[in-house]
């Protein structure tokens, strides 16, 4: 009988002492599975604990950069990871815009991940001072990896407007690259003066070859607009089409057949009469001098997006002989082929 007891005393000894550990256990795991509070910080579900406990907090600063008679600095907060290498060991978390008196005026959050101790997810920015004719702002320029081949921007303005440092409309975005930033041209005719507005271009990739598009800056508004805008006349009226841009990049080569021909308008329209049939040799002469795209501009809930359109007219000189192609037989017959 006493036998008996011990052994139901003792099964009640393990069953309490167990119970509490289980229950601490699987609190454990619930807390190791609950996401990080700060967003700007959020890393990859697959990244240990430890690999984020482990990052360290630098930051970079440029700067000062003088805007409508006051100084602001740029302030580039960045993870760590000790066991990465060069630029790879860090990930851009915020950037901040920060006064004289350093007080931040604007800030920027980006997200990142991070496996086994080395990032999979990074975000970098670039920040550079654009001295218009009319004005003067920042231009920031962003990017994450990993990302599309041909994945622009974001490019985001930021200038002064009525006292405050705003960025000016939503980031721009595009399929191509960078161009540069044109100061509006100042041009003085007796005792007038006249000074244009600066541009900033974008290189858009049509498929075939980029294009640049100017993009119009409005400082005192603290605006983006397209800087190009084509009207053409109809039988009910002006309408928007298409407009001429200079081309980059655009080579015409590696030609398939011994001898071709391509249609050839005297205009960027197959209304403007009847085309000219152009014979190309596999050693002609061709030469890419111009596009005509009609350039999207399309406002989403995050950014605007600069594109073209599908129909891609191309004035070449071939052999001496200029006018306009534009069907994908005719850009293949050149040379040019639809890639991206």
């Amino acid at each position: 009988m006493k036998r008996i007891v011990f052994v139901f005393v003792l099964t009640l000894v393990v069953i309490y002492t167990g119970w509490p550990q289980a229950t601490r256990s699987a609190a454990g795991e619930e807390e190791a599975a609950r996401p990080p509070q700060d967003g700007s910080e959020a890393v990859h579900p697959a990244a240990s604990r430890d690999s984020a406990q482990e990052l360290q907090d630098i930051e970079d600063r440029l700067g000062p950069f003088s805007l409508a008679g006051r100084d602001f600095t740029v302030v580039l907060h960045y993870k760590h990871s000790p066991r990465g290498d060069g630029l790879d060991s860090r990930a851009l978390v915020s950037l901040d815009i920060r006064d004289a008196a350093g007080a931040v005026q604007y800030q920027e959050s980006f997200s990142y991940a991070i496996e086994g101790g080395t990032f999979s997810e990074t975000c970098s920015a670039d920040v550079r001072l654009l001295r218009g004719s009319t004005g003067t702002g920042l231009l920031i320029e962003s990017g994450c990896l990993p990302s599309a081949p041909l994945a622009g921007g974001p490019w985001r303005i930021v200038g002064v407007v009525g006292g405050k440092l705003v960025p000016f409309g939503k980031p721009l975005v595009t399929e191509g690259k960078w161009g540069e930033f044109v100061p509006g041209a100042i041009k003085r005719i007796g005792n007038l003066t006249q000074i244009l507005p600066d541009m900033l271009s974008l290189q858009v990739w049509t498929g075939y070859f980029f294009v640049s598009v100017p993009v119009r800056i409005d400082w005192r508004e603290g605006k983006l607009a397209l800087g190009q805008r084509c009207m053409y006349q109809t039988g009910r009226g002006f309408t928007e089409g298409g407009c001429e841009v200079p081309v980059d990049e655009a080579r015409a080569t590696h030609r398939q057949q011994e001898m071709t021909f391509v249609r050839m308008f005297r205009e960027s329209n197959e209304r403007s009469g009847p085309p000219a049939h152009v014979v190309v040799k596999i050693d002609s002469q061709v030469e890419v001098v111009a596009g005509k795209v009609a350039i999207i501009w399309d406002e989403g809930p995050e950014a605007v997006s600069i594109s073209v359109g599908e129909d891609v007219w191309v004035k070449v000189r071939i052999d001496g002989k200029e006018g306009w192609i534009h069907t994908p037989e005719d850009l293949n017959a050149i040379g040019l082929f639809a890639s991206g």
